[in-house]
């Protein structure tokens, strides 16, 4: 990469990874197009600057694939549909599954089957892992060996910046630093090879104290101790701490260290460091997950619940690791099977328990496992010491560790049961899960349609497929479970487990991102008014958010659907698609901006294009099944009764019964609520903020930590952990919010009552920021790179400028967060998306069981009820972007056994489905720009030795004039 274009354009030169990674710290900006683009030792692409933000020329338009280089269904004579290796604890009988954590620095090949790129971790070796199949009422056993070398990573103490967004001057000396590292003069070009060879010098460049991480028993709010591992079973409900008998359960507090951090420590100067602390296991851990007995407390004396059946997974979680090593694809289904399974299993095969792998009974029924993983963000292993290849571009899209699409055969006639598992994890893995018939391939940043050649041996005809093509192309499908639970839905006052018809949803609408333009319009500003109308009001944003045959995935969701091949199929092939849901951030609003302002045509892009991802393909071959066509709608009738444990959550639950009133000091018949704001920037584009005079002389220590001077102007720096953070205390009812924290074991986080329900409403300060980017006509003290002075606008008002001043554009971006919450599910009544004017409309069809729910940004709402029932202990909930979570955007909930610990807030009154957003709106006050501004440039981190409070002083919103 050439150093000029580096220093002209900051972390934006090397390619940006979008929301995802919400700016290039920990190698951020480094993402898979840019790398798989140049070889080992070739130079990064350059990248012309251009007017405004950012610059580019920019790839050229998509190149539809050649034959023979892509997966043709038609030619598949068997099938070839892979999944990993199942692993039942009825088949080992008190027998633990053993999970090896290994480092895969430099092998000498990819550890999954048509992988060109190599992970840094794995499980055994593999990925993903082996999946898990037990019943609800058996116990899980596992041996977690974390065979990995120390951990090297040093991490800033208190304020520091991120070193990719240094002001010029700081960054060229630190680039300067990193070639003579090589032996270079400092206006010598870097290579790739070169860079990922010694990132860690540059990363030491920041200009603050510097701590190494194998002795902290506080993991930082950064990416960290990269080999520390532990486990989690993402979706059980199961116990969040140690067990009796001295296994541990499903506790993402515990740290499971390598054997060299020991021997590390015995060598420290410390006393302090030459011990392992109570939530730290060195080498080996057990774990035992003991399901059954839902509800023990409040159904004394009634049978006993098993685990509900649901398709889970399992996942690493040590704080600051948790993204290089799930990305990396340490990952595997955790299926709980049950009364429903066996319901389903006896109506379609006449088995409870058939072999799910094998085609059938009369309809061919069988289950198959979909698990999809699509990242962007790269990884860094900063603890692989000196000269060791630190950075890995993940798996450009991986599904069941296979790189290549796959084919299925199906008789015409034959139903499956897919379980389906999306499990990316940075910003851009929100997907829309469908089938469409036909022949997609998806190549060169575009979907493509493959008609298969003529008589006589012409070539297959490819053809780019428009939005448009794909929803015509969409094959009904029917909805059984989310999130590992099966749809529960109210018929005449009665909870009843259901099916749903994807077909009947939303049906006959138009997506608005699917309007072709008009003859001879720009296409880059035809698809960006697709953007913006998609968000002009509340059936505009059902008809974007709610579609016709296809399932809304977020990372780390999971659906149940079922698919049929049609009785008059025979020879037809149909294409298993994941396609990217790319309003999910404001990415490509900026993007099509940019390209508007500078006239490319749509061919321009500041960040990736939309990715989507071919799950694989069936071919529908052989004689029809002989149980003739099959109305899955009829299965409704045939599903058990909704037990207990999973019946929505009413308000008698949530009420304060007498004697919980008077240890608390509340009312009684009371409700139980808190409010929770989700909020932060990433570095890349962190806005131009002033920093006061008085503030500056108080603090010049912290000048090249926390502000620096640019041409005069002092500035704020954007930090080195981001501004990711939580608020539990957001409830805007109560008066002003205090700043929002980051991760921290300190006290300040939300107490629960153990074996009570509570309604939480969940808001996402994550809003977009306007800026001018022509700053010759708009001068901007400070300003550098992609860092501007930035606006709070409503998305009407900042369009509207941007129609009359096409260089007003977006410049500091959001993104919606997918809150996750472990060990109980969440009866989920509202998913509010505000539009343009930043009026909030409901986008859920009707209230459903999840553990992931994607809290919309610039406002949006989420609205909620749990039972925290059986445990007590600390787990978390946080941003399921694990980027956003290793930076500190997770928080503990702890459950408490006595009343007079719980923390939640009283009141009369609390949201319903059926209520208008207004209304919900008078109970849960909502934030102001002005509010949401000030939330996400502030944080406190509450590391006891690292931490510090973030800028430091009060915020005020800067005023565009004209609005």
């Amino acid at each position: 990469m050439d150093r000029r274009d580096w220093l002209r354009l900051g972390a934006g030169a090397l390619g940006s990874v979008g929301v995802g990674a919400l700016g290039a710290s920990a190698l951020g900006a480094l993402d898979a197009s840019t790398l798989g683009a140049a070889a080992p030792g070739a130079p990064f692409p350059a990248q012309t600057p251009g007017s405004g933000q950012g610059g580019g020329r920019g790839p050229q338009p998509p190149q539809p694939p050649a034959p023979g280089t892509y997966t043709d269904p038609r030619a598949s004579v068997a099938e070839d549909w892979t999944e990993p290796y199942v692993w039942r604890p009825s088949d080992w009988p008190g027998q633990p599954l053993a999970l090896h954590v290994v480092a895969n620095h430099a092998p000498p090949r990819a550890t999954s089957s048509g992988n060109p790129y190599t992970p840094l971790f794995s499980f055994n070796g593999a990925q993903p892992g082996p999946t898990i199949r037990m019943r609800g009422d058996e116990t899980l056993r596992l041996i977690l060996r974390n065979l990995m070398p120390r951990n090297t990573s040093v991490v800033p103490a208190g304020a520091a910046p991120d070193p990719f967004e240094l002001p010029p001057e700081a960054l060229a000396a630190a680039f300067c630093t990193m070639a003579k590292a090589h032996g270079l003069p400092c206006t010598d070009d870097l290579t790739t090879a070169q860079i990922l060879d010694r990132f860690g010098d540059f990363f030491q460049q920041i200009p603050a104290p510097l701590v190494d991480t194998f002795c902290l028993d506080v993991p930082p709010n950064s990416p960290a101790g990269s080999h520390t591992t532990n486990l989690h079973t993402h979706g059980l409900h199961t116990g969040p701490g140690r067990n009796r008998n001295g296994t541990w359960g499903d506790d993402v507090m515990l740290r499971v260290l390598p054997r060299g951090d020991w021997d590390a420590r015995q060598q420290a100067p410390d006393p302090a460091c030459r011990r392992l602390h109570p939530h730290e296991q060195l080498g080996q851990v057990d774990y035992e997950h003991a399901l059954g007995g839902v509800q023990r407390a409040s159904r004394a004396g009634a049978p006993p619940q098993p685990h509900p059946p649901g398709t889970h997974w399992y996942h690493p979680h040590a704080h600051g690791a948790t993204h290089d090593q799930v990305a990396s694809g340490m990952a595997g289904f955790l299926i709980v099977e049950g009364d429903v399974d066996a319901a389903i299993n006896t109506a379609m095969t006449g088995e409870p328990r058939p072999d799910p792998t094998r085609p059938t009974g009369a309809h061919g029924y069988r289950e198959r496992l979909m698990l999809i993983q699509r990242v962007e963000v790269s990884s860094v292993d900063f603890d692989a010491g000196p000269r060791r290849m630190q950075a890995r571009v993940p798996p450009p899209t991986a599904v069941n560790g296979g790189f290549a699409p796959t084919v299925m055969h199906l008789r015409p006639g034959a139903v499956e049961r897919w379980r389906v598992l999306n499990a990316s994890v940075d910003g851009r893995g929100f997907k829309s899960f469908m089938v469409l018939e036909g022949h997609f391939v998806f190549a060169d940043r575009q979907l493509w349609r493959v008609d298969p050649g003529e008589a006589g041996g012409a070539p297959p005809r490819v053809t780019a497929a428009t939005r448009a093509d794909v929803e015509v192309a969409k094959h009904p499908l029917h909805l059984l479970a989310f999130d590992g639970i099966t749809l529960v839905s109210i018929e005449n006052g009665r909870a009843r487990h259901t099916i749903r018809d994807l077909s009947r949803r939303n049906a006959g609408t138009a997506h608005p991102l699917a309007r072709q333009p008009e003859p001879g319009e720009d296409p880059a500003r035809a698809a960006l008014r697709n953007v913006e109308d998609c968000y002009r009001d509340g059936a505009s944003i059902r008809a974007a958010y709610v579609r016709p045959n296809e399932v809304f995935l977020a990372n780390a969701n999971r659906a149940d659907v079922f698919f049929t091949a049609p009785l008059d199929a025979a020879g037809k092939v149909y294409t298993v698609l994941a396609q990217e849901f790319p309003i999910a951030t404001d990415n490509m609003q900026q993007r099509l901006q940019i390209n508007v302002a500078r006239g490319t045509g749509g061919f321009d892009s500041g960040n990736p294009s939309p990715v989507d991802v071919v799950v694989g393909y069936v071919r529908v071959v052989g004689d029809p099944v002989p149980g003739g066509a099959f109305d899955v709608m009829t299965l409704r009738d045939a599903l058990p009764d909704v037990p207990p444990w999973l019946q929505p959550v009413a308000d008698d639950e949530l009420r304060v019964p007498a004697a919980e009133a008077a240890a608390r000091g509340v009312a009684a018949g009371s409700l139980r609520t808190r409010v929770i704001g989700y909020s932060g920037y990433g570095p890349t584009d962190f806005p131009v903020i002033p920093v006061p005079d008085a503030f500056a002389a108080a603090h010049p220590d912290l000048r090249g930590r926390l502000w620096a001077e640019v041409e005069g102007a002092r500035i704020l720096l954007a930090p080195f952990s981001r501004t990711m953070a939580i608020n539990a205390a957001f409830d805007l009812a109560a008066g002003p919010p205090p700043l929002p924290r980051k991760f921290g074991h300190d006290a300040a986080h939300p107490h629960v009552l153990a074996d009570t329900a509570e309604e939480w409403v969940l808001y996402n300060c994550s809003a977009p920021l306007w800026s001018h980017t022509d700053v010759a006509r708009f001068p901007q003290p400070g300003h550098y790179a992609l860092h501007y002075r930035a606006y709070p606008v409503t998305r009407a008002a900042g369009q509207a400028r941007f129609a009359g001043d096409p260089e007003f554009q977006i410049t500091t971006k959001g993104a919606d967060h997918p809150f996750h919450i472990h060990v109980n599910p969440c009866w989920v009544t509202r998913i509010e998306v505000p539009d343009e004017q930043g009026h909030l409309h409901n986008v859920l069809d009707e209230p459903r069981w999840m553990d992931t729910v994607v809290i919309p940004r610039a406002g949006g709402r989420v609205v909620f009820r749990s039972r925290f029932a059986d445990y007590t202990g600390t787990w978390v909930h946080h941003c399921h972007i694990l980027q956003h979570e290793d930076f500190g955007m997770m928080q503990a909930v702890t459950a408490v056994p006595r009343a007079r610990d719980a923390d939640y807030r009283p009141r009369t009154r609390v949201a319903s489905p059926s209520m208008r957003a207004d209304e919900v709106s008078a109970i849960y006050p909502p934030p102001s720009t002005a509010e949401m501004y000030r939330q996400n440039l502030s944080f406190v981190d509450p590391h006891p030795q690292l931490g510090y409070e973030y800028p430091g002083f009060d915020l005020e919103p800067p005023a565009l004039e004209g609005i």
